[in-house]
């Protein structure tokens, strides 16, 4: 095959999914020219052939494109940065081949690949020159007899070509993370590659088509802002899913400091707690593309948390936080595949900002959340319960509160046994337990394969599930709950 024929078919690919696979870039490398033969055990680097020196001058090309993500993290860290000058050195045959193979210490690449494996992008870039300097010594492996029919996935930390830890790392040089984005910063490196491979093979005047970039960026990048501010339009336009509520509370960040060996300082402020839920009747099996409708368990992710430093509003303004409720199927035929139906994945930092971008947004979105909180509710958690946005750790500091909250048929029902009992019906429909609402929580209980809550619904009606801390008997009137029991678990109980 021609490098006209590579480049072109490789062009397509890049078009239409936005990723060069090993097996294209593997037939530009072939169309550079042939492959030194060697036996498969051997040590010895190979000859300095042209075609050797263009692979190595492309893989180095990609190691010097992303090398400012590793700067940017480790500025005072010059070992990938190191590989790359003795590698140019060594294919200008200024430097010995034992001089450069002496750089490829099992630490260096280790130390990387424990970077890459944290998820530490900017990893990607020294595996990128690591590997750009194995070529420069041994050619590209991917093109070894043994290794013709391997794919990405086949490969592991160790294995990959300079090329793709190089795109990985190109992908991801922001912290935004998001999906949409991601996608067209991979298909923008993959039209760079093709460019700059077909410079060294001597395809002087190719460029890649800006068209397909545009089509892609129109096909790929995140949905309109909606004009109107709602918290249904927002969760939807964030990916969170349907808006259930939201409720107002304290936080606190403290800062630590290295000099003082000491967290001594902090800051204050109020922030909205939302919860919504993806609306999920089933889930696809990966492997046999059943739909599967037996839910394996309940489950929840933070979105945005203000306990990681997401202060993604200015901090004039309350802060945001975010639960996405979800479902996890599993397939009676393939166990193993977890299933989820989340929405393709985007920073929900960058979107925020997306969303509120433009004169008064915060503003609005701001009055939204304070007009929608909740102000009279009961909600259960793991470690307490809380009323009206107080929390509470124990019964007795519920006895002792209740009178200054307002609060009606709050009583003890056996004091000596420490169980108290609390109307329910003054909090109309706002009653949650582990931030489902009440009917959906006992809904998804009775239905799950795995109860982390040790619920029982009695044929009369009523509910009993603990927390870590409580055990609570609710009863209901038509399914509605009316009345809670609220019992202190002792450490055996638990």
């Amino acid at each position: 095959m021609s490098v006209e024929e590579a480049i072109k078919q490789a062009e397509k690919e890049v078009a239409e999914n936005g990723k060069l696979t090993l097996t294209s870039r593997r037939r530009i490398w072939q169309t550079m020219g042939e492959l030194e033969p060697r036996k498969r055990d051997s040590k010895k680097p190979r000859s300095l052939t042209d075609p050797l020196r263009k692979r190595a001058l492309l893989a180095l090309a990609c190691a010097k494109k992303v090398m400012f993500v590793w700067c940017a993290d480790y500025p005072e860290d010059k070992r990938p940065q190191n590989l790359i000058k003795k590698s140019l050195a060594y294919l200008d045959k200024k430097l010995g081949a034992e001089d450069l193979r002496a750089e490829l210490k099992t630490e260096i690449i280790d130390d990387f690949v424990c970077d890459m494996e944290a998820n530490n992008n900017c990893a990607g870039a020294a595996l990128s020159a690591w590997s750009a300097t194995v070529v420069a010594l041994y050619d590209e492996q991917d093109l070894e007899g043994w290794n013709s029919g391997l794919t990405d996935a086949d490969t592991d930390a160790y294995e990959k070509d300079a090329a793709w830890d190089a795109c990985y790392s190109w992908m991801y040089a922001y912290d935004d993370n998001d999906d949409s984005v991601c996608s067209v910063r991979e298909m923008r490196f993959w039209a760079w590659y093709l460019e700059e491979a077909a410079k060294i093979a001597g395809l002087e005047n190719y460029r890649f088509p800006p068209k397909y970039i545009n089509a892609f960026k129109e096909k790929h990048l995140s949905k309109p802002v909606p004009e109107e501010i709602t918290l249904e339009s927002f969760c939807d336009y964030m990916g969170w899913g349907e808006y259930l509520y939201n409720v107002k509370d304290d936080g606190e960040v403290r800062y630590y400091n290295k000099k003082t060996d000491k967290y001594d300082k902090a800051e204050y402020f109020d922030y909205y707690k939302i919860t919504a839920s993806l609306p999920q009747e089933y889930g696809v099996c990966p492997v046999c593309k059943k739909q599967i409708r037996k839910v394996f368990c309940r489950g929840a992710d933070t979105c945005l948390d203000y306990k990681l430093n997401d202060f993604v509003l200015p901090k004039k303004y309350p802060q945001i936080d975010l639960t996405r409720l979800t479902l996890e199927f599993r397939c009676p035929d393939h166990p193993d595949e977890w299933i989820y139906n989340l929405p393709k994945y985007q920073s929900s930092k960058a979107a925020l900002k997306r969303f509120v971008k433009g004169e008064g947004r915060i503003e609005k979105l701001i009055e939204e959340l304070e007009r929608r909180t909740l102000k009279t509710y009961c909600h259960i958690g793991y470690f307490e319960f809380v009323i009206n946005g107080n929390k509470f750790e124990s019964v007795e500091e519920l006895e002792r509160k209740k009178q200054k909250l307002g609060l009606v048929g709050a009583e003890w029902i056996d004091e000596a046994k420490g169980i108290y009992g609390l109307d329910l019906k003054q909090f109309s429909s706002d009653f949650y337990v582990y931030r489902d609402k009440f009917e959906k929580f006992v809904h998804y209980a009775e239905q799950i394969c795995r109860n982390n809550y040790q619920v029982t619904v009695k044929e009369n009606g009523d509910v009993e599930f603990q927390s870590e801390v409580f055990k609570y008997t609710c009863k209901t009137e038509n399914g509605k709950p009316v009345r809670l029991q609220i019992e202190k678990l002792n450490a055996a109980a638990r």
